[in-house]
């Protein structure tokens, strides 16, 4: 026993670092499909990631001695059904008229050994029809091609790694792990009973995806300055082959920063219709008060505003102040001081903004409302995820119903904004 919490406290100690990896491609999908992050949504995932770590773990850990594992001689396969029992039973006569012969076989290690095998993959038929809403003889199935690959990996003495199989391949595993998941599978409306169903988290998180939260915007920023950066590292690699005197024409970096901004933000996000290929991975576009797709004289000035003033307002208060003091003159250093104190005035409204963005606020950015303009959601909900909470599938329905996003019949309200 002592050996099995071992392995779940490396799996638990292991899992934060398996998490932060795959944090950013979850957060993406879920943005793509839902348009939120839903929280209840997540923990399940992540859970499932848990279990399926420490279930990793429990069958290849402890990793022994390579050259204590080629000197083993013991054998590599148990073929035999229940063989362990029967082993112990033949080694220990019972006679099952009396109670201490039930007592005697509880207490023995076969029994425990087969017991931890089934509670090993009972979770994984939970999973299987709550999450993802597998059917009983598919979630078997699933469990049995599990159990092959965990048997696998110790038949292969991990992968190779070994020069023989340091974990005996037993075939009563087979037995022991695909009868958990179908234990599990029959649980599941049991022990789910107080969660939601599948149907349920879909529509919550449809209904989520209405909105234009703060980190859905920054991650749609996030998304085109990486396609922007890439393109101009190609634009630099071809200017450079063609004309090598721009290495030393260190000036040209702003006019490029400029022309950049120029073409991808603000002509193709126009020609597109709000659209840049940010936005339209995370379902969303600019509009105008109306909703409509702004001008090209908005999108020259929100963007102007953002990436000519906004951005770089702590670089000019800088270079403001470094310019005043080295002329030295009065005149001059009242000018910078007052130059300084409107560029930290656009500093403290941007920070500010930022603030209330990070504690729920709905309201646009400053330069957002000069120019008239605001971010909406295009996500499309499908019409069962429209439905209120009272007609919300039956849980464990599921598999007889379309997965959520297959089809979409309700375009969400341009009106809905940031």
């Amino acid at each position: 026993m002592e050996s099995y919490l071992q392995v779940i406290g490396i799996a638990v100690m292991t899992f934060p670092i398996l998490a932060a990896v795959i944090t950013l491609p979850y957060m993406l999908f879920q943005y793509k499909k839902f348009g939120s992050i839903p929280l209840l949504r997540t923990a399940v995932v992540y859970s499932f990631v848990l279990y399926c770590l420490t279930a990793y773990f429990l069958a290849i850990l402890p990793l022994p001695d390579p050259e204590a594992v080629a000197a083993s001689t013991g054998p590599a396969m148990n073929l035999v059904p229940g063989a362990s029992l029967l082993e112990f039973l033949a080694e220990n006569p019972q006679d099952f008229t009396t109670l201490n012969a039930y007592i005697a076989v509880l207490k023995s290690r076969a029994f425990w050994e087969m017991f931890f095998n089934v509670c090993m993959f009972f979770p994984l038929g939970v999973y299987l029809r709550y999450y993802f809403r597998r059917r009983f003889w598919q979630a078997v199935l699933i469990g049995f091609a599990c159990c092959a690959f965990l048997e696998l990996t110790q038949l292969t003495g991990l992968y190779g790694l070994y020069p023989r199989p340091y974990r005996l391949f037993d075939i009563n595993d087979f037995i022991n792990n695909t009868l958990g998941t179908a234990l599990g599978w029959l649980a599941a409306p049991v022990i789910c009973f107080f969660l939601p169903s599948r149907e349920e988290l879909d529509r919550r998180a449809y209904q989520k995806g209405k909105r234009v939260p703060f980190l859905r915007r920054v991650l749609a920023l996030g998304l085109d300055w990486v396609f922007l950066y890439l393109l101009y590292l190609a634009a630099e690699a071809a200017a450079v082959r063609l004309w090598p005197a721009l290495r030393q024409m260190q000036w040209a970096k702003g006019l490029v920063y400029a022309a950049g901004v120029l073409l991808y933000f603000v002509l193709l996000q126009w020609l597109c219709r709000g659209r840049t290929p940010g936005k339209a991975f995370l379902h969303l576009r600019l509009a105008d008060r109306r909703g409509r797709p702004p001008r090209l004289w908005q999108y020259l000035l929100r963007y102007g505003l953002l990436y000519g003033l906004v951005l770089p307002a702590p670089w000019y208060a800088f270079w403001l102040m470094d310019v005043c003091l080295q002329a030295g003159q009065p005149l001059l250093l009242g000018l910078g001081a007052a130059g300084c104190a409107m560029l930290a005035v656009v500093i403290c409204l941007f920070c500010a903004g930022t603030l209330s963005k990070l504690l729920g606020s709905e309201h646009e950015y400053l330069y957002g409302r000069i120019s008239g303009t605001r971010n909406v959601s295009t996500l499309q909900v499908p019409g069962q995820a429209a439905q209120g909470p009272g007609d919300a599938s039956e849980p464990f329905a599921g598999a007889n119903v379309q997965g959520a996003g297959e089809t979409a019949d309700e375009t969400v309200d341009n009106s809905l904004t940031m």
